[in-house]
């Protein structure tokens, strides 16, 4: 099956496989849940119902299975785990992002129906929060990505202005981000915006956004990708 983990995916899913407690039948579920102005909504579960219809594969130890709907907009994903400053979550590498329209899956999507994995019986998708959340900061830090300091031609997140990503289990998200200088004359605008754009994501509850200083910014960092389009090396 040509959805691929990355080697530090896996790892991070195998831990929290562990962590939770789950038991070797578990499989990845992936699926795609609709689009947005980025390109795909992504589903990720840990659980242990299939689906007759389920395309199923493993990658780097891990089994994987996608239902049919979305399984033709996942082909040749590769899903990778960043861990920066600030956030930490699942990055899909996906070929068709752009590309291909999706309907989205059906409502059993999220909760698969159909015959358990052998020897079990049938039981509801177990959804895991801690992998949940992971995607779920992803989903954040693209939101972030949309958002431009007025300066520098360089979103607030390559910039390194976010310092801190926190998810509770209700989906309230709390950020700390700072600006490039006390006096930047967006310093009353921008953390609104930052809050506007995360709680446009449907399933977060409410934003808080905290403007700190301390540590104060520095070039530092500012990721590869940033450095490199702003040509500093």
């Amino acid at each position: 099956m040509p959805i691929t983990l990355s080697e530090i995916a896996a790892t991070e899913i195998q831990k929290i496989m562990k962590e939770q407690g789950l038991s070797d039948s578990c499989v990845l579920r992936v699926g795609i849940k609709g689009r947005n102005s980025m390109g795909f909504n992504y589903l990720l579960d840990l659980t242990e119902a299939l689906r007759d219809d389920d395309i199923a594969g493993e990658s780097r130890g891990i089994k994987i299975v996608a239902d049919p709907v979305s399984f033709p907009s996942l082909d040749g994903t590769e899903i990778d785990f960043k861990d920066e400053a600030g956030a930490r979550g699942f990055i899909f590498k996906n070929p068709h992002a752009v590309r291909l329209p999706v309907r989205p899956p059906g409502p059993d999507a999220a909760v698969p129906a159909g015959p358990a994995a052998a020897g079990g019986a049938s039981s509801a998708a177990t959804i895991t929060d801690a992998l949940r959340n992971k995607v779920l900061q992803a989903e954040i830090i693209e939101k972030l990505r949309t958002i431009f300091d007025p300066e520098i031609p360089v979103n607030i997140y390559d910039l390194g202005l976010i310092y801190r990503i926190d998810i509770s289990g209700d989906k309230e998200v709390a950020i700390d981000m700072t600006l490039t200088a006390p006096g930047c004359p967006v310093a009353g605008s921008m953390p609104p915006a930052v809050q506007q754009a995360v709680q446009s994501i449907d399933e977060i509850k409410s934003v808080k956004v905290n403007l700190v200083w301390d540590p104060p910014w520095s070039k530092d960092r500012m990721s590869e990708a940033a450095m490199l389009e702003l040509g500093i090396f």
